[in-house]
């Protein structure tokens, strides 16, 4: 193992100069090296691409193999120029294709902290033709770049110890194929023509049915260099033992540990070589050094750990210091959300910690230092209530120049754009602390897409909140855009002395009409229907999934488009919808067909596609278009071992049950029924009800699953049982309707028993032996979702248990809104939806002004951008649209909230049907008129 260092002065991160470096000349580099080569048994030109995040290398007239050993060559940033150059100067004599980070920026991205831990590092990679010019290779650019510094790359092995050169067995060309979970995977074929996954972790891994060309039979895992990290029970220095993990990062581990020989806790965290901390690229060794040299100068104070000692041991660096108890902020403000309709952290609470935060800044800044990175993370509460710094590697004294850097919401304007490297400043902690104001008072990140204000979500917590009225001059007046206006600690220590606030009068929320006609703009102005991969982008948790999806792709928006189009809307604004409906059901057919895997979920499968293809077609008066959406969903496979609606059997069932309301064609009837039948056989009893579990053996991420809410559990297949069950009578087919009516009731029953009450609230967890402080309240798992259920299973059933329930259900959502986020799948969005369910079959007025209020909290979440009003999407920093984590979903809500309909993905009804029946929907002033108030329908 490695020695212990002692502490050294590093006198802080090293700065670079905002110059562009290697930006726009690598491919200039790549370019040089291989002019005028001629490919061995080929002619022609090399050709250069820059091709989004990638430039790719390719020689003529050789054909890539679909996989092989890949090589993946490492470089700083720094040295970023010489190691292509001496890549390239290789490759050209030996010639084969080989790509590269485009550019210095997205180089860093790649040595970031924030880089995925199985790519970071992978600066450059080469595709060898076969075994033995990957041998070649492997040592002439083992040779060409040694002594050439870069990161270790977790997901290969090096090809020596210390080379910057690494490699792996992996897909080359081969066609991504559609798992069952509805995300695309890069599938390798085994020697029998089996499809195994090329799974890329943090770790090496062979195929059993290949040899590795470098370590020979039988290696088939690392090297153990221990750059991936460290296992329970290792002593790191021949001291310090290893018990846990806390978390890993591509900067490296945190782990918990402790002194075997006095018992004593500690914490260690790793830094690993060349992994870069800020945009200036500090590396996160020097970082940890620099924190530890601060940690020592702050040891006096009590704010901070005490380091035990610093080891170095092969690319990596390790802390050791005094573990605290305690929470980290975010994880303190979270627990103490309270379930009453109020936000943010109760005043008795949330006060003395605002006094401890701006005693803590207080008390740095005193010492000369700038955090830059106050961030709810780096906070850590202990349980007396006093607070701890727990990182420190950003902060530096003040008027250091250091590389931009900081956590997104909590990061002064002045140290984000594009320049790299800034003068720190303490203004930047008073935006911060701002920020972690917010928090308090809210329960959420100060995060809205682009330079959106806070202003008007600040100032409806501040009526509905006393933390919030107390907060809400401070977060303003700490979070102004330029540094020398916002208030000094003194001053908001006296203004947080002082007597609390008025709360502030009633305000004109952004108008809810503008938000709904600009986000349908917005839709329009960001479709790319030129790209064959995404017509729409996504958030990153979407964008390995199928592009014509509900849930992340392009179906769940051109459903919204084609209602849209059909709604009483100022004509450009249904026009331009119309439009971009016949792109995107264009677009999305072509793609399909070019798809060979239909999966059966609703919202990750085929089965949504084809529901928004005849909600295309009924808007655009296409019965080609029409048939052609029939004939996708006879497609869609009905016997399937999930039986939930987001992914499996359910969803695929309700497809059916919207193509027989399309076409009248029996055959979708039937198959429905045969789908409701199939579900009913796999029904499983447990002691507190009837479930329907994911095969533990299925090759998907739910395998084992047994879930109670709408998106993967009991309250989704009940609805199913339900719908299909009222289509059954409808068609005079009582007896089979009668069964899977009981069906229906039997998840109700189980719902009934495993509901979690707080009041006259009633909250479900995600699966029923989930820890008791478990209590969700959205669409895909909680309140939302299984209330969505119960008032339909009232409604058709007349069980008066469902009716209370489902109102309960609303109870707990409206409880929630104030700590929700926007979208459909798990926020705002779907709880309105359901909270108008509620209004149309009870006519309880609480349910009508909920609906409204959940309305103008996501109008107070809007900024402007391009002159357009936009909604954030799931993650608060950017407007994506997709259905179930972007801004379509509230679209849908508000669409619906001001015109009337069906519920999308849960009435089978064709819009223009569905429209002149049942409740309807006034101005969005927020007046309804109820519909049926209760019984059967």
């Amino acid at each position: 193992m490695g020695t212990g260092t002692p502490l050294r002065r590093t006198g802080g991160p090293v700065p670079v100069d905002d110059e562009p470096g290697a930006d726009g000349a690598l491919a200039e580099v790549a370019r040089a090296a291989v002019t005028g080569s001629r490919a061995r048994g080929g002619d022609g030109d090399w050709t250069v691409a820059v091709e989004g995040f990638w430039c790719t290398v390719r020689p003529p007239g050789r054909e890539l193999p679909e996989q092989g050993w890949k090589l993946h060559v490492a470089a700083a940033s720094p040295v970023a120029v010489e190691v292509l150059a001496a890549v390239a100067a290789v490759i050209a004599e030996d010639p084969c294709t080989f790509k590269f980070a485009a550019d210095r920026e997205r180089l860093h991205e790649i040595n970031s902290r924030n880089s995925d831990r199985a790519s970071a590092g992978k600066f450059l990679t080469v595709y060898p033709g076969d075994e033995e010019q990957f041998r070649r290779l492997a040592e002439k650019l083992h040779l060409a770049t040694a002594g050439m510094p870069g990161p270790v790359i977790l997901s290969d092995r090096p090809y020596r110890p210390g080379s910057s050169v690494h490699y792996r067995y992996g897909v080359f060309t081969g066609r991504a194929v559609l798992g069952n979970d509805g995300a695309y995977r890069s599938m390798l074929r085994g020697p029998a023509g089996e499809s195994v996954e090329d799974v890329r972790t943090a770790s090496y891994r062979c195929p059993p049915w290949v040899v590795d060309p470098v370590e020979g039979a039988g290696s088939t895992t690392g090297t153990g260099t221990g750059a991936n990290g460290r296992r329970a029970g290792v002593l790191l220095d021949g001291r310090w033992a290893l018990t846990a993990a806390l978390r890993h990062s591509a900067k490296g581990g945190v782990f918990l540990g402790a002194d075997p020989a006095t018992g004593a806790e500690v914490v260690v965290k790793q830094a690993r070589a060349h992994i870069e901390v800020d945009r200036a690229g500090t590396d996160a060794r020097q970082a940890l050094r620099h924190e530890a040299e601060l940690l020592d100068l702050l040891a006096d104070s009590g704010l901070t750990p005490r380091v035990h000692a610093l080891v170095e041991q092969q690319d990596s660096l390790f802390l050791v210091q005094e573990r605290i108890p305690g929470q980290a902020l975010g994880s303190w403000v979270a627990a103490r959300l309270r379930r009453d309709g109020t936000p943010g952290v109760p005043w008795a609470e949330a006060g003395p910690l605002a006094l401890a935060l701006i005693d803590l800044v207080e008390h740095v800044h005193r010492r000369g230092l700038v955090l830059r990175d106050l961030s709810p993370g780096n906070v850590l509460v202990r349980p007396d209530g006093a607070v701890r710094l727990v990182d420190l590697e950003l902060a530096v004294p003040a008027g250091t120049l250091a590389g931009t850097a900081g956590t997104p919401g909590y990061r002064a304007p002045e140290n984000s754009g594009p320049h790299r490297t800034h003068r720190a400043d303490p203004g930047a902690d008073l935006y911060a602390l701002g920020g972690l104001f917010f928090l308090l008072a809210t329960g959420h990140d100060p995060l809205l897409p682009g330079d959106g204000s806070l202003d008007h979500w600040l100032a409806s917590a501040a009526r509905a909140g006393l933390t919030a009225r107390r907060l809400a001059p401070l977060v303003l007046r700490l979070r102004e855009e330029h540094a020398d206006r916002r208030w000094s600690l003194a001053r908001v220590r006296h203004e947080l002395a002082g007597p609390a606030p008025q709360a502030p009068g009633p305000r004109t929320p952004p108008p809810l009409d503008r938000l709904l006609h600009d986000g349908l703009r917005h839709l329009a102005s960001t479709a790319t229907p030129q790209r064959p991969d995404r017509l729409w982008p996504t958030v990153p948790s979407g964008q390995l999934t199928d592009p014509c999806n509900v849930q992340h792709g392009a179906a769940g928006v051109l459903a919204v488009l084609a209602r849209a189009s059909l709604a009483p809307l100022p004509e450009p604004v249904r026009e331009q919808a119309r439009a971009t409906a016949a792109t995107a059901a264009d677009w999305i057919e072509r793609r399909c067909a070019a798809e060979p895997v239909a999966l059966p979920g609703l919202h990750f499968g085929r089965s949504g596609t084809a529901w928004a293809l005849f909600d295309a077609a009924d808007a655009l008066d296409d019965p080609g278009l029409a048939e052609r959406a029939a004939a996708m969903a006879l497609d869609v496979p009905l016997a399937w071992p999930n039986p939930d609606v987001c992914h499996g059997a359910a969803g695929a069932g309700l497809l059916q049950l919207r193509a027989h309301r399309a076409t009248g064609a029996p055959r979708f009837l039937d198959r429905a029924a045969h789908c409701a039948r199939t579900l009913l056989a796999a029904a499983r009893t447990e002691p507190y009800g009837t479930v329907w579990p994911v095969p533990a053996d299925f090759d998907s991420a739910l395998a084992g699953a047994v879930h109670l809410g709408h998106a993967h559990g009991v309250a989704g297949v009940g609805a199913f049982l339900l719908a299909c069950a009222e289509r059954l009578r409808a068609a005079e087919l009582p007896d089979a309707a009668d069964e899977l009516t009981a069906g229906a009731g039997l998840a109700a029953q189980t719902l009934a028993a495993t509901a979690r009450w707080d009041g006259d609230a009633a909250w479900w967890p995600q699966s029923h032996g989930d820890p008791a402080h478990v209590r969700l309240a959205h669409w895909c798992s909680g309140s939302s979702g299984v209330g969505s259920f119960l008032i339909r299973h009232w409604q058709a059933t007349g069980d008066d248990r469902a009716h209370q329930l489902a109102r309960a259900a609303g109870r707990a959502v409206l409880n929630a809104r104030w700590h929700s986020g926007t979208s459909a799948c798990h926020g705002l969005a779907g709880n309105g939806e359901f909270l108008l369910d509620l209004a149309r079959a009870t006519g309880e007025s609480r349910f009508r002004h909920g609906a409204r209020e959940i309305a103008r909290l996501l109008a107070d979440r809007a900024t402007r951008r391009d002159g357009l009003l936009l909604l954030p999407d799931e993650t608060g920093a950017t407007s994506t649209p997709a259905h179930g984590t972007g801004t379509t979903g509230p679209l849908a809500f508000l669409l619906r909230f001001h015109h009337q309909g069906p519920r999308l993905w849960s009435d089978p009804e064709p819009y223009r049907e569905a429209a002149s029946q049942g409740c309807r929907l006034g101005p969005l002033t927020g007046q309804l008129s109820a519909g049926s108030t209760g019984g059967r329908r």
